[in-house]
C-alpha cells in the first residue's frame, strides 16, 4: 500500500509539472502568434500598396479572420470596398515613416474612384481627398495639392449647396485656400474666410469644424501680433474640445500653442501649470510637454514652489538632473526637429540660470543635430526639385502640343462648316472663343501657382543659407586662432552674398536680380563688418542692370572678394579710403565690372592668375565661369577690371 501511495504521489507531481510546461508553451505560442500576426498585417498592407495581390491572398488565407483583415481583403480583391475601408487602410499607411506620401497619393488616384451617386454627397470620400490635399501640400508640392483640390471642388459643386453634408464638405475644402492665404500672408482674406467658416460650422452644430476654423484663425492673429486675441481664441477652442466625447486632431497643437503664448507673455502661472499637466498626462503628448516645461523653468525662480513641484514631478533634485532626464526620455520618441527644439530650450534655460558649461554642451548638440537635419533636407529638396522640374517641363510640352493639335482640328472644322452655313460657323466660333477663354484662365491660375512655388523655393534656399551663416557664426565664437577665424569669417561673408541673391529673387516676380539694389545691400553688409568703415567713401555706379541667377551668384561672390580684400589690405589708418564700384554694358554681348581703391596697390610682380591666395583663386574660377577676362592695374591703388559675357551669349558659345 505504501509503494502504491508513493507511486501515485510521483505520478501526480509529474502530471502537475507537465501541466505547467504545457501552459507556459501555450502562452508563448499565443504571444508569438500575435507578433507574427502584426507582422503579417504590415506585410499585407505593403503588398496591397505595391499591387502584389497573389501574396496578399496567400497571407490573408493563412491568418485568423478579423474585421480589419476583411476590409483589406475587400480592398485587395476590389469587392466593393467602402470609403470607410479605404480611410482606415490609408490612415495606417500615412503614419509609416518609410513610405513616401507620393506613393500613397498615386495609390489613392488609381484606386479610390469618385462616387457614382449623384443624389447624396459622400463625406467619407470628401475626407479622403481632403486628407490627400493636406498631405500633398505639406509633404510634396502646393501644385499637386491644387490639382486634387480642383477635382474635389468640382465634385462638391454637383450637389445641393443647402444640404447639411454639402455645407460641411465646403468648409473642409476651403481649408486649402486658407493655407494658401497663410503662405501668401493675405491676412484680411484669410481671417474673413475663417470667421465665415466658424459661423457656418456653428450653425451646423459641428464642433470639430468650429475648432478647425479657430485653429487656422490663430495663424493670422499671430501674423498681426495680437497675442491676447490669439490666447483667447485658443482658450475658446479648448472650451469646445471639452464638450466633445473625444479629442479633435487639433487638440494637441492648440495646447502647445497656448502654453507657449502664456509663457511668452508671463504671469498666469496657475493656468500654465494646469495646461502643462494636461499635456503631460496624455501618453501620446507627454514628450511634447518636455520642451515647454524646460522653457517655463527659464522664466521662474528655481527655488520657488512651482519649480520644486516640477522637479518632484520628474523625480529630479535640480535643473541639470531634470535636463538629463527629459532629454533621455524624449530621445527615442521625438523626431529630429522636435528633439532639436527640446535641446535648444534646455540650453537657453541652463544659460538663464547660470549653468553656462551645461548650456554650451546642449548648444553643441543642437548644432550637430541641425547640420544633420538641414544637410539631409537640403539634399532631398534639391534632388526632388530637379526631378519634378524635368517632369513638369515634359508634361507642359506634351500639353501644349496636344492643345495645338486640338486647335488645328477645330479650325479645320470651322473652315469646312463655313461653306455650309455661316450662322453655324459663327456660333461655333463663339463657343470656341469661350473655351479658349476658360483655358487662358486656367493657364493664368497655373502660372500663379508656379510663381508661388518658385518663390517658395528661393525663400527656402535663402533660409538655408541663413542657417549655414548662423552655424558659421556660432563656430567662430569658439575659434581663438586668428587665421582660422579669418577663414571662417570669409566663408560666412560668401554665404551671405549668396543669401542676398535669393532674397532678391524671392522679392522679384520676373526671376531677375536688381544688381544696383544687390550691390548696395552687399556693400552695407560688408561695411558693417569692418572697423575702418567710417573712413571709407564708397561710390557705386550701377544703373538699371538686371542679371539672372547664373550670372548674379558668381558676380556677387567676385565683388564680395574684391571688397573684402580692399578693406583688409588697401586702406591705412591715417588716410581716408575710397572704394569705387561700377558695372556697365559695353556692347550687345559684354559687360564690364570695375572695382578700384586708393590704397597702396598690390605687388607689381604679383601673378594674379597663379596666386596662392584663396580669394584670388576663387575670383579666377568665378571669372572663367562667366566666360570673362580679368585685368589688374596699379593706378593710384588697386584696380580690377573684369569683362564678361551675358547669359545668352555664354549658352551659344557652350
Amino acid at each position: 500500500m505504501a509503494v502504491n501511495l508513493k507511486t501515485m504521489i510521483r505520478r501526480l507531481l509529474m502530471a502537475f509539472v507537465c501541466l505547467i510546461v504545457f501552459n507556459f508553451c501555450h502562452s508563448q505560442t499565443i504571444v508569438n502568434n500575435q507578433i507574427e500576426g502584426n507582422d503579417a498585417i504590415i506585410k499585407i498592407e505593403n503588398y496591397i500598396l505595391s499591387n502584389e495581390l497573389d501574396s496578399v491572398h496567400y497571407l490573408i488565407s493563412n491568418h485568423k479572420e478579423t474585421p480589419y483583415l476583411n476590409q483589406l481583403f475587400r480592398i485587395s480583391q476590389n469587392l466593393n470596398p467602402s470609403y470607410s475601408d479605404y480611410i482606415k487602410f490609408i490612415s495606417r499607411l500615412e503614419v509609416k515613416s518609410n513610405i513616401s506620401y507620393e506613393i500613397i497619393s498615386d495609390y489613392i488616384n488609381k484606386n479610390v474612384a469618385e462616387p457614382r451617386s449623384i443624389k447624396d454627397i459622400d463625406l467619407d470620400y470628401v475626407n479622403i481627398k481632403w486628407s490627400q490635399i493636406s498631405k500633398l501640400r505639406d509633404d510634396v508640392t502646393v501644385e499637386e495639392a491644387s490639382k486634387i483640390q480642383t477635382d474635389l471642388e468640382n465634385y462638391i459643386n454637383r450637389f445641393n449647396p443647402n444640404d447639411v453634408s454639402v455645407r460641411k464638405a465646403q468648409i473642409l475644402a476651403s481649408t486649402h485656400q486658407i493655407v494658401l492665404y497663410i503662405i501668401q500672408r493675405e491676412i484680411d482674406k484669410g481671417k474673413k474666410l475663417c470667421f465665415d467658416n466658424f459661423k457656418e460650422a456653428k450653425d451646423l452644430g459641428d464642433k470639430e469644424l468650429m475648432i478647425m476654423s479657430l485653429y487656422y484663425l490663430c495663424d493670422f492673429l499671430l501674423f498681426e501680433g495680437k497675442l491676447d486675441e490669439y490666447i483667447n481664441t485658443s482658450e475658446q477652442s479648448l472650451e469646445i474640445e471639452r464638450t466633445l466625447p473625444y479629442k479633435s486632431s487639433y487638440y494637441s497643437a492648440t495646447l502647445v500653442h497656448i502654453i507657449d503664448a502664456y509663457i511668452f507673455k508671463g504671469g498666469k502661472d496657475n493656468r500654465v501649470q494646469a495646461l502643462l499637466k494636461e499635456l503631460y498626462d496624455r501618453p501620446s503628448t507627454r514628450e511634447q510637454s518636455y520642451s515647454l516645461y524646460a522653457k517655463y523653468l527659464g522664466t521662474i525662480d528655481l527655488k520657488s514652489p512651482i519649480a520644486i513641484g516640477i522637479f518632484r514631478q520628474f523625480k529630479a533634485s535640480k535643473l541639470t538632473e531634470f535636463s538629463q532626464l527629459i532629454e533621455k526620455g524624449a530621445a527615442e520618441v521625438l523626431n529630429p526637429n522636435d528633439l532639436y527644439q527640446l535641446q535648444r530650450e534646455i540650453s537657453n534655460t541652463l544659460e538663464i540660470h547660470g549653468f553656462l558649461k551645461d548650456a554650451l554642451s546642449y548648444r553643441d548638440k543642437t548644432i550637430v543635430l541641425t547640420k544633420k537635419i538641414y544637410s539631409q533636407d537640403l539634399a532631398n529638396s534639391l534632388a526632388s526639385y530637379k526631378v519634378k522640374q524635368a517632369v513638369k517641363e515634359k508634361d507642359l510640352i506634351i500639353k501644349h502640343q496636344k492643345e495645338r493639335t486640338d486647335l488645328y482640328m477645330v479650325i479645320a472644322v470651322l473652315i469646312a462648316g463655313l461653306s455650309l452655313i455661316l450662322i453655324f460657323a459663327y456660333f461655333k466660333k463663339k463657343k470656341q472663343s469661350k473655351i479658349l477663354e476658360e483655358k487662358n484662365k486656367q493657364i493664368n491660375i497655373t502660372l500663379k501657382e508656379k510663381e508661388l512655388l518658385v518663390k517658395e523655393v528661393h525663400h527656402r534656399v535663402k533660409n538655408n543659407f541663413q542657417i549655414v551663416s548662423s552655424l558659421l557664426e556660432l563656430q567662430t565664437k569658439g575659434i581663438e586662432d586668428e587665421k582660422a577665424l579669418n577663414l571662417a569669417t570669409e566663408g560666412k561673408n560668401r554665404v551671405r552674398s549668396m543669401a542676398l541673391i535669393h532674397q532678391n529673387l524671392y522679392q522679384n516676380k520676373d526671376g531677375l536680380i536688381d544688381f544696383n539694389e544687390y550691390i548696395y545691400l552687399l556693400v552695407n553688409e560688408l561695411t558693417s563688418l569692418n572697423t575702418s568703415s567710417n573712413k571709407v567713401e564708397t561710390n557705386l555706379n550701377v544703373q538699371n542692370i538686371y542679371f539672372d541667377v547664373d550670372t548674379a551668384i558668381p558676380l556677387g561672390l567676385i565683388i564680395n572678394e574684391l571688397i573684402t580684400n580692399a578693406y583688409k589690405h588697401a586702406f591705412s589708418a591715417n588716410k581716408k579710403g575710397k572704394l569705387n564700384i561700377s558695372i556697365a554694358k559695353i556692347d550687345t554681348d559684354n559687360y564690364k565690372l570695375v572695382v578700384s581703391d586708393n590704397g597702396s596697390g598690390l605687388d607689381s610682380n604679383l601673378d594674379i592668375k597663379n596666386s596662392k591666395s584663396v580669394g584670388l583663386r576663387l575670383i579666377n574660377r568665378l571669372v572663367k565661369q562667366i566666360q570673362g577676362t580679368l585685368l589688374f592695374i596699379n593706378n593710384d591703388g588697386a584696380q580690377f577690371e573684369i569683362i564678361f559675357k551675358n547669359t545668352e551669349t555664354r549658352k551659344i558659345i557652350m
